[in-house]
This record gives structure tokens, C-alpha cells and sequence, in this order.
């Protein structure tokens, strides 16, 4: 019912406004203090009044339609992310698997400060949750990205050995911008070299 009457908010609000003038209305009707001869009288003020509440209604409107369309969708940040995984034979009991994750803008706006998270979840005898924070540019130097630009992509890179007795992987990551908006992606992949989801 909350979430039924979350979604229909505005038409809810206005139904009650709507009857609250109509109660009013019928109220002063019934007590005198509407009346035909009233309204004949009144019908300049009234003219006025109609014009004014015409122009906050298209106000409003503007308003409502800026928000919900420049702001909720142009404006908006918007990333799509993805998971890449190679998993590689070493001669430990152990694999390496290579995570890049790629963040592209696909929005109009800059992502500022994009802070990515992984979280890998080992399936298998041994269960086990890992979060990675720290990630790697190509010269192998900790990666630290300040900025987004419409339309370009960046790529993160980590390594991690998982164990050969693990039967899957899942990796989870995230990257959270400086304005709040966080995006999510998950990927499961077999611990095998030419691992597949």
C-alpha cells in the first residue's frame, strides 16, 4: 500500500486538494456566504483571480517539467560498468585472476572523483569475501582518477590469486561518485583458465 501510494503521490494530493475547495465551496454555499448575486458581483475579482492562479499553475508546470526532465534525465550522471576477468595458471596451488573493470560516461554531466569497489566472493569448500580498494593504472602505479568526462571511459585494474580448490568466483563492483550516485555490476565466472560466466 506505501509503495502503491509513493508512486501515485501527486495525483493523491491533488484528488484531496481538489476536495478540500469543494468541501469549502459546499460549506459556504450552505452557511450564506456564497451566492448567486455574490458571484455577479464579484466577477472582475473573480476574472483575476482565475487569471492569477492560471499563471502559477503554468509555473508550476514549467518547474515540474525542468526538473523531471532536465534535471532527472539530461543533467543526470549516468555510467555504464562492466567486469572483464582472465583467469591465469601459475605454478602455486593458486590462479590469478585479472579484473578490469571499465566505467564509461554515457551521461551528459562529469563524473567527479569516481571512487571504485570490488567485492569478490569465493565459492567452494572454502568460502570467503575479499574487498578490493586499491587499484592499478597500466605502469602498475596505484590508479587515481579525478574526473569522468562525457562520453570517455576509464578502465580500473586489479590482480588477485584465488585458490584452485574454489569452484567460482562472483565479482561485485561499484563506483561511487563525489555528487552520491553510486553504480553497481556483478559478474560470476568459473576459477578455470578461460574462466566463463
Amino acid at each position: 500500500m506505501s509503495n502503491w501510494l509513493g508512486r501515485n503521490r501527486g495525483a493523491f494530493v491533488f484528488a484531496l486538494t481538489l476536495l478540500m475547495v469543494l468541501l469549502g465551496l459546499a460549506n459556504a454555499w450552505k452557511h450564506d456566504l456564497v451566492s448567486v448575486q455574490w458571484l455577479r458581483e464579484q466577477k472582475d475579482t473573480l476574472a483575476a483571480l482565475n487569471s492569477a492562479v492560471t499563471i502559477a499553475l503554468l509555473i508550476a508546470g514549467a518547474m515540474f517539467s525542468y526538473y523531471r526532465f532536465f534535471r532527472g534525465r539530461t543533467l543526470s550522471l549516468r555510467l555504464e560498468l562492466s567486469i572483464d576477468v582472465s583467469v591465469h595458471e601459475t605454478p602455486l596451488d593458486k590462479r590469478l585472476h585479472a579484473i578490469t573493470v571499465t566505467a564509461k560516461n554515457v551521461g551528459t554531466s562529469t563524473v567527479w572523483n569516481p571512487h571504485p569497489a570490488l567485492q569478490i566472493r569465493i565459492h567452494g569448500p572454502s568460502e570467503a569475501v575479499w574487498n578490493i580498494n586499491e587499484w592499478q593504472s597500466v605502469d602498475g602505479q596505484t590508479s587515481t582518477l579525478s574526473v569522468i568526462e562525457s562520453g570517455e571511459a576509464t578502465t580500473f585494474f586489479a590482480l588477485k590469486s584465488i585458490s584452485k580448490e574454489a569452484w567460482a568466483v562472483t565479482y561485485t563492483a561499484s563506483v561511487k561518485a563525489d555528487e552520491g550516485d553510486t553504480w553497481f555490476v556483478s559478474k560470476t565466472i568459473s576459477n578455470r583458465t578461460g574462466g566463463h560466466e
